[in-house]
């Protein structure tokens, strides 16, 4: 076939040179001049052919060099795909900065950071929303840092009203109150609202004394310990005292077999919500006369559910009475701060999270369209806030976001479990990674982001140096980004996944590098001033 392709290709020139040999011996000019032109005319007709070759040599290898997608697609967002999505906008929650220009995201669903501790989650996620936000928010609050920064201009420039749960009294910041136990009272002298009262103690219970994922087999015993906070949650919502109804009060009666004693006497007598109250009395004296050691598994599961509110700790005057009302979120102009020190997280964090879900349901009741935003720190050293995975998904058609910051999605699932941290997940219309070490997490992330299609070039240079060079094709696929690829991205770098969009690579910014921000912060009570370099970003209001 080569030799037939040779053959084809020295015809049209010997047709040409036998013309010109012919032409040339007629030629009154003389033979010479004739062939001079003629053989430029052969050099032309060879160039040319050897210039189409190379073009289509060179279209060929364009072509082979671009990739068929076969191994999967995977890419970053370009501007065009950032500035469709509407993030260039300047409204909604603050995300950071993507080709030289601030982002933004306005959606209704929820949001997940995930980081590491110290790697400027507060300047660059939390602080800066807490400036820019104007809706209403609900946040926790770690050493008392943002309050202490953000909490006069929300009041001042925003003109919200601002609540600051403070119990040990943290940087001179005011310490508001607000009793978890009010909300029954309320809801037994309601006649609209009595039969929810039963519900109510029930959720309770169980963010009291939530139920792992894990560890079935001590159901048993949690579900006793709830028996018994329902039980005395309700005789304390429905006696003729609602001043005594507090968690340092079922603490006491807890801890003492005198006061559980009058307190079973007490309720046996009551009439309360249909005689409710005086069977639960009369199931739990049984128990105790019958089997005092399992009555007693039961109480000291309970006592651990409310030790953090025992009357001489902390929390116990914070719990005692309420300098507000959650649903006071609902209207749009309320801030409220849940000031905790670093190092009581781990012991006392159960108090946020029973804070938390009262908030949320306290917004859900009221309906009306103002959005609340609640910005959650330390999210997994709340413990489980119960039925949270349930919430998220009715929780954006009532107007409430929820934005949970964790340091790994490894803790996310030590306290919800995998099937609820997946939920979590799927119902977040942004994730933001930044900062990520954890090799696992890693290897998750670099998944997410998906695989590209790469071609790779061959050379086969022959048996001697006669031989034709040969160069070949062939396609491969390899992550976007791999594990250590993310390990290694620069500090300020961040991933976004943002909901029917390609992943987003981004900057983090700290408020300081934006005008006005960087003018609308208070000092930092921890850290002291920060930077003041000159700024490179501004938002307009």
């Amino acid at each position: 076939m080569a030799n037939t392709g040779q053959r084809k290709s020295s015809i049209p020139a010997w047709l040409a040179g036998a013309a010109l040999f012919w032409a040339a011996s007629v030629s009154p000019e003389g033979p010479g001049q004739l062939l001079f032109g003629g053989t430029g005319a052969i050099v032309l007709y060879g160039a040319t052919r050897i210039m189409r070759q190379n073009r289509d040599e060179a279209r060929k290898i364009a072509a082979a060099n671009t990739p068929s997608g076969v191994y999967g697609q995977a890419r970053f967002a370009s501007r065009k795909d950032v500035a469709k999505a509407g993030l260039y906008d300047q409204d909604g929650l603050f995300l950071g900065v993507h080709d030289r220009k601030l982002i933004f995201h306005n959606g209704k669903a929820h949001l997940l950071t995930v980081a590491p501790a110290r790697t400027g989650k507060g300047v660059s996620v939390v602080t800066p929303n807490l400036l820019h936000w104007q809706g209403s928010v609900f946040v926790t609050d770690p050493k008392g840092e943002l309050a202490g920064m953000t909490a006069w201009h929300r009041h001042e420039t925003f003109g919200q009203k601002v609540c600051i749960l403070n119990p040990w009294g943290l940087h001179g910041l005011p310490q508001h109150r607000f009793n978890p136990l009010a909300v029954l009272v309320a809801l037994y002298e309601d006649d609209n609202q009595r039969r929810g009262l039963t519900g109510a103690v029930r959720d309770l219970a169980l963010q009291l004394v939530p139920e792992p994922e894990t560890d079935a087999k001590n159901r048993f015993f949690r579900e006793g310990a709830r028996k018994l906070l329902r039980a005395l949650m309700l005789y304390l919502a429905t006696r003729e005292d609602p001043a005594t109804n507090t968690l340092p009060e079922l603490w006491r009666i807890l801890q003492s077999t005198a006061r559980m004693d009058d307190a079973l006497t007490d309720m046996a007598g009551s009439d309360a919500l249909g005689g409710v109250v005086a069977d639960l009395a009369e199931d739990l004296a049984r128990l105790k006369a019958s089997n005092p050691e399992q009555f007693g598994d039961f109480r000291e599961g309970a006592v651990q559910a409310v030790d953090i509110f025992e009357p001489s700790g902390w929390l116990a005057d914070c719990v005692s009475g309420s300098d507000f009302d959650f649903a006071e979120l609902k209207s749009g102009a309320t801030s409220i701060y849940l000031v905790i020190p670093q190092d009581e997280i781990q012991t006392n964090g159960a108090w946020l999270g029973l804070l938390a879900r009262q908030a949320i349901d306290a917004v859900a009741r009221q309906g009306g369209n103002n959005q609340v935003l609640f910005l959650l720190d330390e999210a997994s050293n709340m413990g489980r806030i119960h039925n949270l995975t349930e919430s998220l998904t009715a929780l954006p058609g009532l107007g409430v976001r929820v934005w949970m910051i964790v340091q790994e999605l490894a803790e996310l699932r030590r306290v919800y479990g995998r099937e609820a941290t997946a939920t979590i997940l799927s119902q977040s219309e942004v994730v933001q990674y930044f900062a990520v070490q954890n090799h696992e997490l890693a290897k998750e992330l670099s998944a997410a982001l998906g695989n590209r299609t790469v071609v790779t070039n061959s050379y086969n240079l022959g048996r001697s140096m006669d031989d034709a060079a040969g160069e070949s094709f062939s396609e491969t696929g390899r992550p976007l980004l791999s594990p250590d690829e993310i390990r290694q991205l620069p500090r300020d770098a961040q991933i976004l996944f943002v909901q029917n969009n390609p992943p987003i690579m981004a900057r983090r910014v700290p408020f300081w590098e934006v005008i006005p921000w960087q003018d609308w912060v208070n000092t930092n009570p921890v850290e002291g001033d920060p930077p003041t370099p000159w700024p490179k970003y501004r938002v307009k209001y």
